[in-house]
């Protein structure tokens, strides 16, 4: 290959930005610090390791340089806690924030303005809470009937096995139900634009972080480019809801003025959210619809996305181990005939095989980052600085040999049931809905539906994978994803 005199410069060039780069963003650590793993890729750091063999990588690291340990991924230094260590930053709400450490990255406070808003996560919780989990048993009926008639409408008849996408379909099933808590379930766009919100804001942030490398401010403002230059796909979802939701608030504020102390508020958030976002509110302004509308697709996003998601591994879970059918199965016929098919909450509770079964379901592969808001010593004397992104490394809990024995990773569908540990309870060996008390409200709701689904879906299909065998989940750094295989349905015989 010929070079000539005049390329020399620009190969000095790229030389020289290349090590003013690498200067600029070797990975400095201040005294007492957890352990830096070592890298042999300047920049990339432990970038790829983290993204394509995280298991495996995660485990060695944790094996060979304790808890915590230090990585460089993207940019940026980034602290690993496993099971000793996450337990700190769990219990220690006022020094780490998930919300703060997900801003970069899931930049949603440019679409719901409300987020930025200091007292908007609070009465999120709160309306979840007094709103849904306080009134969980009048619910049971009302989603039950939404279910069915969700998994006749995505699945339906199915006397020859039929292969079924579950990625779209179980998103609308979940979507149809929280939009009957919200009382504007019969309305199939709003449907629709709850299953899709997140899919499609998804789309918007779903370019790789790379251009955190230079700074994870720069990433953001990059990928929110389109939503400035008028690209914004989801805007469309919050038009729908303002269409549709706007006279179903006028109505009520009406039946209010005309029926005073007779008028009998309906069960749902929208009359939560009525009563306690402005209780003086006399008429239906556009700044009120557009507050009310971020509250609600908040939910959808803590619901509808992470509800499918558990539904969908629970299945695959069900559908690639044939052992487990027949004990599954005979549960929920037990309890169909108590209940003459019409659930209720104590016959869920009686369902303590299936609830088992769901929660080692859910103790999966994961890690949820956290931004301390000053700097932190832990417990073993480590210390790191303000603004250090923590990973909780939840396989280390979830997957620990004192907890769940020899062989941890193995699948143990009863292990809840022989140990008491139900679904929805956060203890020290399962994290799955956060911990203390900024656990997730709505999961006693979510294991409700949940089971509520399985226990129709079992009840009505024979369920296997094309494969005959497990499918292996999609992972992507330290998160998993439900299989795209799909999933085969046969109706049971009658």
């Amino acid at each position: 290959m010929y070079f000539s005199f005049e390329t020399i410069p620009a190969f000095v060039w790229v030389f020289i930005a290349t090590y003013v780069v690498y200067w600029i963003k070797k990975p400095r650590l201040s005294k007492n610090e957890p352990p830096m793993v070592p890298y042999k890729i300047p920049i990339i750091g432990h970038t790829l390791d983290y993204l394509f063999n995280a298991e495996k990588f995660l485990a060695k690291c944790r094996q060979q340089y304790g808890d915590p340990f230090n990585l460089y991924i993207f940019g940026q230094v980034t602290t690993i806690a496993g099971n000793e260590i996450a337990h700190e930053v769990y219990g220690h709400s006022d020094t780490f924030s998930m919300t703060n450490a997900t801003r970069d990255s899931f930049p949603l406070y440019r679409i719901l303005k409300s987020i930025e808003k200091t007292d908007t996560l609070k009465l999120t919780v709160k309306a979840i809470r007094e709103g849904l989990t306080a009134k969980l048993p009048s619910f049971t009926e009302r989603v039950q009937k939404t279910l069915m008639f969700s998994i006749n409408q995505e699945i339906g008849d199915c006397s020859q096995p039929k292969l079924i996408n579950t990625t779209n379909n179980f998103s609308r099933m979940v979507a149809r139900s929280v939009a009957d808590v919200l009382e504007i379930s019969k309305n199939e766009d709003v449907v629709n634009a709850f299953a899709d919100f997140t899919k499609d804001f998804t789309s918007i942030v779903a370019i790789p972080p790379i251009f955190s490398f230079i700074h994870p401010k720069v990433h953001t403002q990059i990928i929110t480019l389109p939503l400035r230059f008028g690209f914004n796909p989801i805007l469309k979802h919050l038009i729908t809801l303002k269409k549709h939701l706007k006279p179903v608030l006028e109505k009520r504020l009406k039946d209010k003025e005309i029926l005073g102390d007779k008028y009998e508020p309906p069960l749902d958030i929208i009359e939560y959210f009525l009563n306690n976002l402005e209780s003086e509110t006399k008429v239906i302004t556009d700044d009120y619809l557009d507050k009310i509308c971020d509250f609600i697709f908040i939910l959808v996003i803590a619901s509808i996305h992470t509800t499918s998601h558990h539904t969908t591994f629970a299945l695959y879970d069900f559908a690639g181990r044939p052992e487990l059918w027949d004990d599954l199965y005979e549960e929920q016929v037990k309890i169909d005939k108590e209940c003459n098919g019409e659930l209720t909450p104590q016959h869920i509770n009686k369902m303590v095989k299936l609830d088992s079964f769901l929660r080692e379901s859910l103790r999966t592969f994961a890690a949820n980052p956290h931004r301390s808001f000053e700097s932190y010593t832990f417990k073993n004397g480590t210390t790191i600085p303000k603004g250090r992104i923590v990973q909780t490394y939840l396989s280390d809990i979830h997957y620990n040999t004192t907890a769940y024995g020899p062989e941890p990773r193995s699948f143990l569908p009863y292990h809840g049931l022989e140990n008491n540990f139900p679904a929805s309870k956060t203890d020290k060996d399962y994290f799955v809905f956060g911990a203390g008390k900024h656990a997730c409200p709505g999961r006693f709701f979510a294991v409700h539906e949940i089971k509520i689904a399985l226990h129709k879906l079992i009840l009505n299909y024979h369920i296997k994978t094309p494969s005959g065998k497990i499918e292996k989940k999609i992972h992507v750094g330290p998160l998993a994803l439900p299989p795209n295989a799909g999933l085969i349905f046969e109706s049971r015989k009658k």
